[in-house]
């Protein structure tokens, strides 16, 4: 192993501190206004598709109790060997 010694220690140390620096946000960080008004439409936007998703459930459970909810054989089969591949 050689060591070159045309690289100073200090510089050496500057080198690996640039490369693990962490970067700063470009702009001043938003309001904690604007930060709870994103959290609320992101909150609206989830029980929308909660609802969404409780409907098609129920759909789907009214389907099975009358026996009228079939399922394609080659869905499933697809459906288990994409859960097997990972």
């Amino acid at each position: 192993m050689k060591i070159d010694a045309t690289l100073a220690p200090s510089t050496a140390v500057s080198t690996v501190a640039q490369k693990t620096a962490v970067p700063q946000p470009a702009g001043p960080l938003p309001s904690p206004a604007v930060v709870e008004s994103d959290s609320v439409t992101i909150s609206e936007a989830a029980s929308d598709s909660d609802a969404a998703r409780r409907k098609r459930v129920e759909a789907i459970r009214a389907q099975l109790a009358a026996g009228n909810y079939n399922i394609s054989g080659k869905d499933v089969a697809d459906k288990m060997l994409n859960v097997l591949k990972g």
